[in-house]
């Protein structure tokens, strides 16, 4: 088995960003390893579990005899075994206690580059936090685009450069998910101009959710001093309307009722798409902001620093841009962009100017089959317009080989990207009592556990009075043969009534 550091180093992307396909997978990854899969710092004090109270003093002890006795092969085993990640603080302390800096050092490369269990290259990143040299640090950022690694090399980065900045942009703007969520989450007001230039322009962009960095991106990238300039690059003003966007959207983190700037950022921002806005997405962002501006909860936000004029001239500012004769051929040609982003936000200005996009999703689904790509078409059922998507569904879905028996299957993943699809439209079938039964019938049948609680629901949603003859024989069979015993009780109860 090739060592992590090897695996990593064999699928760098070119682009300087994430990993080529295969990469993700680690070489251990079917090795019941006890340390998982989290991204867990060892610098916030905090252990996520409970841990043996002898292991802040057992593995600075093993460290030791791998150093003076060659004892390599110990200290392995336990970084294997034992769940020591949690508490790394007070092991590292006992680390620094021995006294051998240099030797500490030798050994953390060692295991951060030869080391094929994770748990060990995580110790090894972390031993290197107690000094590394400029090879090393090429090493832990080598490491840092696998995100199971990206939160210990940006502790060893923060405690071992004297200018950490360029080390910390290299690492950060290498991966794209929940590893620079991690990093950018503990950014905080001393991170440097290249950091916070980063940031703003495009940084809090992710693809777990935008809204998760987007407050950050907003404080300490300085949106609003940056705005505040007579005038913005192209570049700029295109991460303002996300931010924004994203912030008004919400979700799991700070949204824009948590930003205190909002009311000066949002007039600067509308002010310069007044001026500048040449692109769907100026106006999407536009729409998304008069939309915020129609919200319930004023009372609260004029309490909070809005006031009644400024909210009344953003309105108008935002309606006035929005009626401009120009963005409806733009939509209708955005509607036939094969681009994700492009055509997503065509369908959202479509949806606000009246035009109907239900033809060009179509045409998507046929040529992208993708979960969310349905979830759009779907959303614009009639039933009218239902044939046409049941025919595609038809088309596009081989329900013989989706409804091959009930298992305990997540299904997650590209590889059950069409279970995914099936559970798109049977949930929307839901409104639409009678139609499609060979659809609900099929997730009944699934393996993936998620098919067959939304066929549950939607039967539920239909009522026993709308089923034809054959949904109560196959919710019969359904019951006798489902293995999970919370499903089984809701299709059992599903009979009864």
């Amino acid at each position: 088995m090739p060592s992590i550091h090897d695996h990593i180093a064999g699928h760098l992307d070119p682009s300087g960003r994430g990993l080529l396909p295969g990469g993700d997978v680690l070489p251990d990854a079917q090795i019941d390893h006890r340390q998982g899969g989290g991204l867990v710092p060892w610098s916030d004090g905090t252990a996520l579990t409970h841990h043996p109270a002898d292991v802040t003093t057992a593995l600075p002890a093993l460290v030791a005899a791998a150093i003076t006795d060659g004892d390599y092969g110990a200290l392995y085993t336990a970084l294997c075994e034992r769940e020591v990640l949690a508490e790394l603080d007070d092991v590292l302390s006992g680390v620094r206690s021995l006294g051998l800096p240099d030797a500490v050092r030798a050994l953390g490369r060692r295991l951060a580059t030869e080391a094929e269990h994770r748990a060990p290259v995580k110790f090894g990143i972390a031993l290197l936090s107690l000094g590394a040299d400029a090879d090393d640090v090429d090493v832990v950022l080598r490491l840092g685009r696998h995100e199971e690694f990206t939160l210990y090399a940006f502790a060893t980065v923060q405690a071992t450069q004297v200018d950490p900045e360029p080390a910390l942009l290299a690492l950060v703007s290498g991966v794209e998910g929940w590893g620079r969520i991690g990093v950018v989450e503990r950014l905080g007001d001393a991170t440097g101009p290249l950091l916070r230039d980063w940031l703003l322009r495009g940084g809090f962009r992710n693809t777990v959710l935008d809204g998760y960095l987007a407050h950050r991106a907003a404080t300490i990238g300085g949106l609003v001093p940056a705005l505040s300039a007579t005038d913005v690059d192209d570049e700029l003003l295109d991460a303002a309307a996300d931010i924004i966007c994203a912030l008004i959207e919400g979700g799991p983190a700070e949204d824009i009722d948590d930003y205190d700037d909002a009311p000066i950022a949002l007039s600067l921002l509308t002010g310069h798409l007044t001026r500048r806005a040449h692109s769907l997405r100026h106006f999407v962002a536009t729409a998304r902001i008069e939309e915020f501006l129609a919200s319930p909860g004023w009372e609260r936000r004029y309490a909070k620093g809005w006031d009644l004029s400024r909210h009344e001239t953003l309105v108008r500012r935002c309606r006035d841009l929005m009626a401009e004769p120009r963005w409806p051929a733009l939509t209708v040609r955005d509607l036939e962009s094969a681009d994700d982003r492009t055509f997503h936000d065509a369908a959202y200005a479509a949806a606000v100017l009246g035009i109907d996009r239900f033809p060009a999703s179509l045409r998507r689904v046929r040529a992208d089959a993708s979960p969310a790509a349905w979830a759009g078409l779907v959303a614009q059922a009639t039933e009218e317009r239902l044939p046409q998507i049941l025919d595609t569904a038809s088309a596009v879905l081989r329900l013989s080989d989706l409804g091959t028996g009930p298992g305990d299957i997540a299904g997650i993943g590209a590889r059950w990207n069409d279970h995914a699809v099936l559970d798109v439209v049977v949930t929307a079938l839901r409104e639409f009592p009678g139609r499609g039964v060979e659809f609900v019938l099929t997730s009944l049948r699934c393996p993936v556990v998620r098919n067959r609680v939304m066929a549950v629901r939607t039967l539920t949603g239909w009522g026993p009075e709308t089923w034809q003859p054959d949904v109560q024989t196959a919710l019969r069979a359904a019951v006798a043969q489902e293995p999970d015993p919370t499903v089984r009780e809701s299709m059992a109860q599903l009979l009864t009534h």
